[in-house]
């Protein structure tokens, strides 16, 4: 999941309000509610106030807000299909939130006079790419030019886009959060590849639920900053190569919910600053391969979870880090997993471990990594795994069993010398299977070989015909 934006964090700061007025007015200046924690922070809500327009025009008590101050003005759940100019507002980081409306046309200079505005809330209305263009973000017209405004989080997250206009960031230079989720986009075109890559400051970009099958691979040249990616609830059917550009600087990857059949020593290729992988509800996901995690050398939290065909993770899926270790969590709940390796990581370096919802086959190795290597110790309480087989053990509690006749690891590292008590029945069959084999096929050869002989003696021995006409 991608974290809530810093500058969110006013919308949760409001919350924590003292005092409310109640304003009258006329239609074009509704009745809003006024929440003032102190002259720097206010929020205006307008919300569910069945608002057709923009207001002209704000309260009195807007004007006791201090320049330095912070305003949220909340406009979510009513009925504006157009937003207009939006008049100025005091305050020196201002939030807008126009969500849940009917918003299909927003005008030249929307937002012109408040420049200032840092977050702005799109979502959930009928905005299409063409009604997205450069114009509406432009600030004050000085010198001959538009200035540029102060954007920094944009969430234009349950519209109609299917592609960007290629100027549309041109006047928002500070954008680093963008949501683009659970839009029809279906492909990442040229001129949205052009206008993403304009979005230099970029550090969070959601494309989740966008439709989308790959990414070109020059799709992130230039966004050097970009820090978390979501591409959940898409068309992927490999992890896009596209991701490699953005290695050195990416730390937060979520791919849920994709039609991935595997992941490889090619699915993660670069990413070596990654800090947190989310690959969970892949329904298609049958199996982890060897050194898929190799790349990922600053990793500190996996989740491979709730994936439920996932029957096998290679023992070798974390080949050559297992020495520099850096991964604190891990949760493989609800997959397919019926045994996992004894060597598939340094169990007891885990912080947490997440192993619930599976079909746990208990036995020497599963005993072996709960016991010897300490995995017992990093599950959160109420989340301790249940053995599935055998029967004899089904419904218990991994961290209970008792397998007697399991050898400890000091049994193994001090036996020597062999006696017949060592031997299983199941190897003594196949042993005396073995020799006849080998038996059998001795006598057969030994056969072949007489028999070879013979007709070499036959023919040997026939006498050589005479021919009168040699001699004469």
């Amino acid at each position: 999941m991608i974290p809530i934006p810093a500058s969110a964090i006013i919308v949760i700061l409001y919350a924590l309000v003292s005092t409310t007025y109640g304003q009258q007015g006329d239609p074009k200046n509704p009745v809003c509610d006024i929440s003032i924690r102190d002259s720097d922070n206010l929020t205006l809500n307008c919300s569910r106030k069945n608002i057709n327009t923009i207001p002209t025009g704000w309260p009195e008590e807007m004007n006791g807000v201090e320049q330095a101050g912070d305003v949220l003005i909340t406009f979510f759940y009513n009925n504006i299909v157009n937003v207009t100019q939006i008049p100025e507002v005091p305050g020196n980081k201002i939030a807008i939130i126009l969500k849940s409306n009917k918003i299909i046309e927003i005008q030249d200079d929307a937002f012109r006079n408040i420049h200032r505005m840092v977050y702005l809330d799109l979502s959930n209305n009928s905005i299409s790419g063409e009604v997205l263009r450069s114009e509406i973000f432009q600030g004050p017209y000085n010198d001959g030019k538009y200035s540029k405004i102060a954007l920094e989080t944009l969430n234009l997250g349950h519209n109609e886009i299917h592609s960007l206009d290629r100027y549309l960031f041109q006047y928002t230079p500070n954008l680093t959060r963008l949501y683009l989720n659970n839009n029809p986009i279906e492909i990442l075109d040229h001129v949205t590849i052009l206008a993403l890559s304009s979005a230099v400051k970029l550090e969070v970009l959601d494309l989740s639920k966008t439709d989308i099958d790959s990414i070109p691979l020059d799709a992130f040249r230039g966004l050097e900053n970009l820090q978390n990616i979501d591409l959940s609830n898409n068309k992927f059917v490999t992890v896009p190569e596209s991701l490699r550009l953005v290695g050195s600087t990416l730390k937060y990857l979520t791919f849920n919910n994709n039609p991935i059949v595997e992941l490889n020593d090619d699915s993660f290729i670069d990413l070596t600053n990654l800090i947190e992988l989310e690959v969970t509800e892949n329904e298609y996901l049958e199996e982890i391969k060897r050194s898929t995690f190799t790349p990922l050398k600053s990793l500190r939290v996996l989740r491979v979870s709730h994936n439920s065909i996932l029957r096998y993770i290679s023992h070798n899926a974390f080949r050559g880090i297992k020495d520099k270790w850096t991964l604190k969590e891990i949760y493989m709940d609800n997959n397919g997993l019926s045994e996992v390796s004894i060597d598939l990581l340094p169990w007891n370096k885990l912080d947490v471990l997440g192993m619930t919802g599976n079909r746990w086959l208990c036995n020497c190795e599963l005993y072996n990594i709960v016991t010897s290597q300490g995995a017992g110790t990093k599950f959160k309480p109420g989340d301790i795994p249940f053995c599935a087989a055998p029967m004899i053990l089904s419904g218990e509690y991994i961290t209970n069993i008792t397998l007697s006749f399991c050898p400890s690891d000091n049994k193994l590292e001090t036996q020597s010398g062999f006696s017949l008590s060592d031997i299983k029945p199941k190897q003594i069959l196949w042993c005396i299977f073995g020799v006849t084999m080998v038996a059998m096929l001795g006598m057969l050869l030994g056969l072949f070989v007489n028999y070879i002989k013979t007709l070499y003696k036959r023919h040997r021995n026939q006498p050589v015909p005479y021919n009168p006409l040699s001699s004469a």
